[in-house]
């Protein structure tokens, strides 16, 4: 695993979601850290990298992680129908059989404990990655999975919103790829949506003048 080198820069609005980075991996030096516009209090930690993900020469313009509020999303479902159980497990007075009532809350709360547990856990080594050459995404516990497609093989990037990203002020991205691509993940619950989108398609229009 290759460790980036990190700095941190003060701007103006915390951001802590994104990590903005140029850096030359060949070189290993201190990166220029580039904060989009609009974006505050930027502050990198360093990146474990698999070796063969980044090119020699490769750079990389942006390295982002999806919003913490993301765990919460995904375990939004199993959040809500547990605390209606426990609501109308309160409201009947009715436990679990072979439970008191006090048994019964806690194994729920339990449930609750886990299933978030296991998004944060796979939030963790999420990333997803504009270089000078390619988008690439990172996702997998035991392992890392590595998805990647060239600059010139992205048709279009475009921006969305759920009703809970607009809440809380964060986008998903989606990609239009080549057929001779094939698919590119989204990148989900992305601070400064607005911002990155843009990065992302300076990115590609300077591809396709290469």
């Amino acid at each position: 695993m290759n460790q980036l080198p990190t700095s941190k820069r003060r701007t103006t609005s915390p951001h802590p979601a994104m990590i903005a980075r140029r850096v030359a991996v060949t070189q290993c030096a201190s990166p220029e850290v580039e904060a989009p516009p609009g974006s505050t209090d930027v502050v990198t930690g360093p990146i474990a990298v698999p070796r063969h993900v980044i090119d020699g020469g490769e750079i990389i313009l942006l390295a982002i992680k999806p919003s913490m509020w993301r765990p919460v999303f995904d375990a939004l479902p199993c959040l809500l129908t547990c605390a209606a159980l426990i609501a109308v497990v309160l409201w009947r007075e009715f436990p679990l059989p072979g439970l008191s009532m006090t048994a019964t809350v806690q194994m729920i709360f339990l449930i609750v404990g886990v299933r978030l547990g296991i998004a944060i856990v796979r939030w963790v080594p999420t990333w997803h990655m504009l270089t000078n050459r390619r988008l690439i995404n990172i996702q997998g516990v035991r392992a890392p999975r590595v998805s990647s497609c060239p600059l010139k093989g992205i048709c279009n990037a475009s921006l969305t919103a759920s009703p809970l990203e607009k809440i809380t002020h964060l986008g998903t991205i989606s990609f239009e790829t080549t057929p001779q691509e094939g698919p590119l993940g989204q990148w989900e619950s992305i601070a400064c949506p607005n911002e990155v989108c843009d990065a992302i398609k300076r990115a590609v229009h300077e591809a396709s003048l290469r």
